[in-house]
């Protein structure tokens, strides 16, 4: 690597970030009693979604806010 040049464009030179970011998202995914009935890609999403820099789950929380009619699905007993 060109640690001069990129820092002289202020680029980062370490990887500390991404290893931080992951190190969270490992202690929400892989805790004890933690179970994940469809596999772990939904809660991995939303991890990685609250961890971002954007706000896609502010735009999420809307679409869903305005898609409630105020009853819940009923559960088929079968």
């Amino acid at each position: 690597m060109r640690y001069d040049e990129y820092r002289r464009q202020g680029l980062p030179v370490t990887t500390a970030l991404g290893e931080s970011k992951m190190k969270q998202i490992n202690r929400r995914m892989k805790g004890t009693e933690k179970f994940w009935r469809e596999g772990g890609e939904p809660q991995l999403q939303l991890c990685c979604d609250h961890l971002s820099d954007t706000t896609p789950l502010e735009a999420f929380w809307r679409r869903r806010a305005a898609r409630q009619n105020g009853f819940r699905k009923s559960r088929s007993s079968g």
